[in-house]
């Protein structure tokens, strides 16, 4: 199914709670792109509100969340493979379901897009009421500018 235009669909969903420390990445990412042209910027809380914008009709989803500290906040993991996202351990959340187990659902129901890019950015404090850590705002600018071209890679791909 496709949107009624018959184009291909991008959606860049953000994720994170913008008060609580590092976990408000996505938000900050949110906010950098705004005004992008050739996808929609959604804006979601927890990983499990992703279910409701996955309609069918999108060709490139790109997710934004903020991730544990693994090695040093502001890293920023990109995947482009589902499989790897481990669905065993690593990818831990605070919210009630984890952004694998988002995927693996949407999988299962058959509404997960063909295109997934993941960009995870390591957190260092993710206390309520605080806002980003300097590395966090750096790394949030960083996937900011890559987002911005991949999608107008996309676009152009999908326009020729």
């Amino acid at each position: 199914m496709r949107g009624s235009s018959g184009k291909r669909r991008a959606v860049v969903a953000c994720i994170g709670v913008r008060f609580r420390g590092d976990d408000g990445a996505g938000q900050c990412v949110a906010d950098l792109l705004s005004g992008l042209a050739g996808a929609d910027v959604v804006r979601l809380q927890t990983p499990a509100e992703l279910l409701n914008h996955l309609t069918g009709d999108i060709d490139l989803l790109v997710v934004v969340d903020a991730v544990e500290k693994l090695t040093e906040a502001g890293a920023i993991h990109r995947l482009d493979s589902i499989e790897k996202i481990s669905r065993i351990s690593a990818w831990r959340s605070t919210h009630t379901m984890t952004l694998p187990e988002v995927i693996g659902l949407a999988e299962t129901l058959g509404i997960a897009p063909s295109n997934i890019v993941i960009y995870g950015i390591e957190g260092e404090r993710f206390d309520e009421g605080s806002g980003l850590s300097e590395a966090v705002e750096r790394a949030c600018r960083t996937a900011a500018s890559e987002i911005r071209r991949l999608i107008q890679g996309w676009s152009s791909r999908v326009e020729a």
